[in-house]
């Protein structure tokens, strides 16, 4: 939690001393991190223009002896907003698998949400997103779940 607070400090004191013209990336690949969603994690994205970004984010969870690995393709809409800072829809296609006391159970599922993006310049931005919608295909009988919840955290570099 400390590692994540000096983040976030890091961030935002690089977001005062930001650049008025950036904005979001168009025709870039990117790599990120975020702690949220599916546990820590990175992603790896590609912005098809400035907005229309489409991405993979690949999640890990240690705790209590329990693992959980997460593969999630994602489409993400940036919509309206300012140059710099602009919200978003996103999309995933998730397959996660737990393993907890040597059994390994896996789940599949959609999730939509949306957030914000912040682009301190062309190629770096801080985003903050919330599930709405989690819409488990396995195992069999899981719960729809709908409301705001789940919210993550990240970072994007673009080259």
């Amino acid at each position: 939690m400390k590692n994540l607070f000096v983040v976030i400090v890091a961030a935002l004191t690089v977001l005062g001393t930001s650049n008025a013209s950036a904005q979001s990336p168009s025709e870039q690949f990117g790599v990120g991190a975020s702690i949220g969603w599916f546990g820590s994690g990175g992603h790896a994205v590609y912005a098809f223009n400035s907005s229309l970004h489409v991405g993979t984010q690949f999640g890990l969870l240690i705790s209590d002896g329990n693992t959980n690995l997460t593969f999630a393709p994602y489409v993400k809409y940036l919509i309206g907003g300012s140059k710099t800072l602009r919200p978003f829809f996103i999309g995933q296609f998730y397959i996660s698998s737990t393993t907890a006391n040597s059994t390994t159970a896996s789940s599949t599922g959609l999730r939509f949400g949306g957030g914000a993006e912040y682009f301190i310049g062309n190629d770096f931005g801080i985003f903050a997103q919330i599930a709405i919608l989690d819409l488990p295909f396995s195992p069999t009988g899981s719960a729809v779940s709908f409301g705001i919840a789940t919210p993550a955290i990240g970072v994007e570099w673009f080259f």
